[in-house]
């Protein structure tokens, strides 16, 4: 038996990788990307819903704010688990992003305009909750368009982590609406979020029971009659 023939009968033979391997889908990765922030964005804007139920009974402006962003965020969120083009991923990146300014500023210097001007309000659960989601989206959004060219599908690509990725952003609305109802009781004391008189204000992204709590305060410093 020559060599040639000996080589011929030992070479192992290659099998094919199966459909399913690890390099059967290459945008399995994204994918699972756009599951996390899609179910972010309905999180978050579940959280927003919950601030104009309740922040937004006392003032048309934070109706109109939190509906609107609420309304953004869970038409995004829903579009975008079925896919994303990148200018959807660049929308909900440039969105997102706004909504996060707004709540630094006012958590810090205060805002310069509207019905709390230049009140610094407090950091709440459910603000900073939602707010932690939104960066999630803006950053997982802006990574998919530096790696991706072509539109990024999402849950049917990467069912094991949309499933988590589910499970885990329920509790997350579900601790954040609680939260915004102020199903966990009252505030403690010095928290800020009980408003004038008792009156239990819950914290909500961009506005909150402390500020009318300081508006209060300053209305009664000014009441008080000077001595004689």
């Amino acid at each position: 038996m020559s060599a040639e023939i000996w080589w011929r009968l030992t070479k192992p033979v290659s099998r094919p990788v199966p459909a399913s391997g690890p390099r059967a889908d290459p945008d399995r990765n994204p994918a699972r990307v756009l599951s996390a922030i899609a179910l972010a964005s309905v999180a978050a804007g579940a959280i927003n819903i919950a601030a104009a139920a309740t922040v937004g009974r006392g003032s048309t402006q934070d109706l109109a704010f939190f509906s609107a962003v609420a309304s953004a965020q869970l038409v995004w969120g829903v579009v975008t688990t079925g896919q994303a083009p990148r200018w959807w991923l660049a929308l909900g990146a440039a969105g997102n992003l706004v909504v996060v300014v707004i709540w630094v500023v006012s958590r810090t210097a205060g805002l310069p305009v509207g019905k709390y001007a230049g009140v610094t309000l407090p950091v709440g659960f459910p603000d900073g909750l939602a707010t932690a989601l939104e960066a999630v989206i803006v950053a997982g959004a802006a990574a998919l368009m530096v790696c991706g060219d072509g539109p990024v599908r999402s849950l049917a690509h990467s069912p094991r982590v949309a499933v988590a990725a589910a499970v885990v952003a329920a509790a997350l609305t579900l601790a954040g609406v609680l939260s915004q109802a102020d199903a966990f009781g009252s505030s403690p004391a010095g928290s800020g979020q009980n408003g004038p008189g008792g009156v239990t204000g819950p914290y909500a992204p961009g506005t909150s029971g402390g500020a009318p709590r300081a508006a209060a305060t300053r209305v009664e410093a000014t009441e008080q009659p000077s001595p004689a």
